[in-house]
């Protein structure tokens, strides 16, 4: 009787066994911040394309707000089944655990999947201000300290700690405004309402002129901008993680889900069309998983614990 009972327990905690091979019914990708910017761009061309090889439609949800908090908290919540995933910047959980209280907890509430795509952000400056390259930003901004601003997808982003860090390296005073999301943060550069915006999403509206390009702030030269300098190359950024974009899911995700997702994935990310719509943005499909991207999550969540103390970076 004990056995038996044990028997029906067991079958009752596995339901995507129960009812079938996963999925057997659509899955939904949730991006934490509004359509139009960077995670928005890396969920685009993935979803429809893993649907294909999955056999099932993979629905896009954005849940904008609180620094990409509120749609992570909605992952975290729940049911481990495989159909609620969580497509996520470097920040939800490797910067904002060292910035705000949240209601999840990023190394136990989660399961990180694999990486889905690095990114190179455009430094990106209003034609306003009167330089026109970073060593001129730089002696502007020692010259009128707070005068220049720049936006950023929301408190605790890659967005915020990469002008951060950048000014922390410039000894340099600029004054941080969060939006929520990427796109309004570029909307306020374009209308000049800030000066200055650190961010993949900003590289077409450099490439077609209507913002300076500065530097980007990737580890080589980005192959969309490759006439600007790198923040490292030119000595402003120090320390600091990079900047990407990945698949979790709730904590207890099965392994028969994670055995059939992670395969799904890497086809999709090595298709050439993927690569083609992410690159205008600023963005490179680039898959891993396993050992060797939970020490990419491990290195970098350390690497931004100390560049929040280094550099005082606060929740405005």
């Amino acid at each position: 009787m004990r056995l038996a009972r044990r028997t029906l327990l067991a079958g009752l905690a596995t339901p995507a066994l129960a009812q079938g091979a996963w999925p057997n019914r659509p899955v939904t990708l949730i991006v934490p911040y509004p359509p139009g910017g960077s995670t928005d761009n890396v969920s685009r061309p993935i979803a429809p394309r893993l649907g294909e090889i999955l056999g099932q439609s993979v629905l896009i949800e954005n849940r904008g707000g609180a620094g990409g908090s509120i749609g992570a908290a909605a992952v975290a919540q729940a049911k481990p089944d495989g159909y609620t995933l969580l497509v996520w910047p470097t920040a939800i959980m490797t910067i904002s655990p060292h910035m705000m209280r949240l209601p999840y907890d990023p190394q136990k509430d989660f399961e990180p999947l694999a990486l889905l795509a690095t990114a190179d952000a455009a430094v990106a400056m209003h034609p306003k201000v009167p330089v026109r390259d970073l060593q001129g930003l730089v002696a502007y901004a020692r010259a009128n300290p707070g005068r220049l601003r720049f936006s950023s997808a929301g408190n605790g982003t890659i967005t915020q700690m990469t002008g951060e860090i950048f000014a922390n390296a410039a000894g340099i005073r600029i004054e941080h405004v969060p939006y929520r999301g990427s796109a309004p943060a570029l909307t306020a550069l374009l209308a000049g309402d800030v000066e200055l915006q650190f961010d993949p999403i900003a590289t077409p509206a450099v490439k077609d002129g209507r913002l300076i390009g500065l530097a980007t702030t990737g580890e080589t030269r980005s192959p969309e901008l490759p006439e600007l300098p790198t923040l490292r190359e030119a000595g402003y950024y120090g320390e600091g993680g990079t900047s990407f974009h990945a698949l979790a899911g709730p904590a207890g995700l099965p392994a028969e889900v994670k055995a059939r997702l992670l395969p799904a994935l890497e086809q999709v990310l090595a298709m050439p069309e993927v690569a083609r719509i992410m690159a205008p943005v600023g963005l490179r499909p680039h898959f891993e998983s396993g050992e060797t991207f939970a020490r990419r999550i491990a290195r970098d969540r350390d690497i931004f614990a100390d560049a929040v103390r280094r550099t005082g970076a606060k929740v405005e």
